[in-house]
């Protein structure tokens, strides 16, 4: 039937019965009157607002000579395009080689099972849930039981995300270690500035224009690498870059986390080791995009 035999019927059906006419102006009339309220929200026959919106919908379509889509909606009826696979929260699952939240203990998130040591340390508040608190030099750190290669970050690109709360910053303090002096790598903080060791060159220091960082307060820092490139970021700001060349693989050494123990051996007395809380710590085998930074400056790793 076409458009104007559709008006035309619809014009005779009003002329002969006037009440069509009040019916036509609540086109949910009928929809109404087969839900029995008595029936609980949810049950067969009862009010749903699945039912009520999709009745609408289909009213509606129905009257313009539509069809009606379910585009875009999933099983829950919700729009589906609200959850963007392509986002940071997803790529960032991308050469993940290892995340420590220190929620419950020293676990591995990342699916490859690199969980850390943490005897003799205690959680206590973190920036997200709990973190890894550490009290000082010569007192415990964390370790992984044995050397691992896929966290050797001597060569190509690479990332390491963390967040710290210093209860002071007048020593040094490791947070990310792995074969030190031995032709391997660390990230931390150096009295008065940022500082990194890589074996070519040796490592250097960053000085943030803003100072020392505060005490009792988490700072996102992320140390990466990009080509020749290496950049330290706090708060998503950069303070420094340098020049690096790859370099052989470091002699086996355990990866450590809040301070130092050559070769991997008296961790209950580590050296340099922080005072304060580490959080959410991630090694990835890839330097971030900016937008990926930006999610980890407030969001936990995915």
């Amino acid at each position: 039937m076409t458009g104007a035999a559709r008006s035309a019927a619809m014009a005779h059906l009003l002329r002969a019965n006037p009440l069509a006419r009040t019916r036509s102006r609540d086109p949910l009339a009928r929809t109404r009157s087969q839900v029995d309220r008595r029936i609980p929200i949810g049950e067969p026959g009862g009010v749903t607002p699945r039912r009520t919106v999709w009745g609408l919908s289909a009213l509606l379509l129905c009257s313009c000579g539509g069809a009606l889509s379910t585009a875009g909606l999933d099983a829950g009826g919700a729009d589906a395009t609200a959850s963007d696979a392509n986002g940071p929260a997803s790529s960032l699952r991308g050469e993940l080689a290892g995340a420590w939240s220190f929620d419950v203990d020293g676990k591995d998130h990342s699916g490859h099972a690199l969980d850390l040591g943490i005897t003799g340390l205690r959680l206590a508040a973190g920036r997200f849930g709990k973190g890894l608190e550490l009290a000082g030099e010569g007192t415990p750190i964390a370790q992984r039981p044995v050397d691992d290669p896929s966290l050797n970050l001597t060569a190509g690109d690479f990332t390491v995300s963390f967040w710290i709360s210093f209860s002071m910053t007048d020593s040094a303090q490791f947070v990310a270690v792995k074969g030190y002096n031995d032709g391997g790598w660390f990230v931390g903080w150096a009295r008065t500035a940022w500082a990194y060791g890589l074996p070519s060159p040796a490592g250097g220091t960053f000085s943030d224009p803003a100072g020392s960082p505060a005490s009792g307060v988490f700072h996102h820092v992320v140390f990466e690498r990009s080509g020749s490139t290496v950049e330290l970021f706090v708060g998503s700001k950069s303070v420094g870059t340098a020049t690096v060349h790859d370099s052989p693989p470091p002699a086996q050494s355990p990866f450590q986390v809040g301070g130092f123990a050559p070769g991997g051996v008296a961790v209950g007395r580590g050296q340099s080791v922080v005072t304060g809380v580490v959080d959410d710590l991630a090694i990835w085998h890839r330097a971030l995009t900016a937008e990926e930074r930006a999610y980890l400056a407030t969001h936990a790793v995915p």
